[in-house]
């Protein structure tokens, strides 16, 4: 099914912050709701699709930290449409504050309290490894996006703690977090792309594979669970533990380099 046989499903009146638009005649009301419908999709939800496909990707690569920027821009643009598409303003948000549009979010329409990070029923996990790969709730999940996925984190500040729990958390609370913004499905989306990034994308994601396939437990040759941690050199110079010497090199990247704010606050702290 494609975009052009689908409708969107919005539930703002423009009516109510428009002066004179009620006087315009019916077929054009209906064009300028039209248009904004698909400017907000174009903004953010198709954009949104490209991140989460990119963090699926990466997670799978083993590029855990790109994986986590990808899935909060992803999440944060998703939750942007949501609220547009209910007529609620996302002026007020800057940068990428997933914890805050979620919870603004659930108050402008409580449905999407219903929507979880529990993994697929498809999805079966050896049980050697089963206890390592990690179920998260929604708060853990969306904290531990927003945080790993920080702005702070672009130049690996602070690492990140990875597992593929991860991956299939975001994969179930996209597929609920869209059904209910009400968009076409992603594949008005993924039609754009080549064939082997799409069937990349497909591969152990039974929320949106377009045909249902019997999953092999995992990890397999074709997929493998991931478990991974970072510290970076900025973590050592300002943990417990610091080398002699840490604040001269902390005071000179200072001067050279803008520092994460967590970094800052304990250089300022003499």
């Amino acid at each position: 099914m494609s975009e052009r046989r689908l409708s969107y499903i919005y539930s703002f009146k423009c009516g109510d912050e428009l002066e004179h638009f009620d006087k315009l005649p019916d077929y054009e009301q209906a064009n300028i709701e039209r248009y904004i419908v698909q400017v907000i999709s174009d903004s953010f939800v198709k954009p949104a699709d490209e991140d989460y496909v990119t963090a699926r990707l990466l997670a799978k690569k083993g590029m855990h930290r790109a994986f986590f920027w990808a899935a909060c821009q992803a999440l944060e643009k998703y939750l942007k449409a949501f609220l547009l598409m209910r007529g609620a303003s996302v002026n007020r948000f800057r940068g990428h504050p997933i914890a805050d549009l979620y919870s603004e979010a659930c108050s402008v329409d409580a449905e999407l309290l219903t929507v979880d990070t529990s993994f697929h029923p498809a999805i079966k996990i050896h049980q050697n490894v089963s206890e390592s790969i990690e179920g998260l709730s929604v708060a853990q999940f969306i904290n531990g996006i927003e945080m790993q996925g920080s702005p702070d984190n672009r130049y690996n500040s602070f690492g990140v703690n990875f597992n593929t729990g991860y991956l299939f958390a975001l994969d179930s609370f996209v597929f609920g977090l869209r059904q209910r913004i009400g968009v076409p499905p992603i594949e008005e989306t993924l039609r754009k792309f080549d064939q082997d990034l799409v069937e990349g994308f497909n591969l152990y994601n039974p929320w949106f594979a377009p045909v249902h396939v019997d999953l092999a437990e995992v990890p397999n040759k074709d997929f493998n669970l991931r478990i991974s941690g970072s510290v970076p050199t900025l973590d050592i110079l300002t943990g417990p533990y610091a080398p002699n010497g840490s604040r001269f090199v902390l005071r000179w990247l200072d001067k050279k380099m803008k520092l994460p704010r967590k970094t800052k606050q304990h250089l300022s702290k003499g």
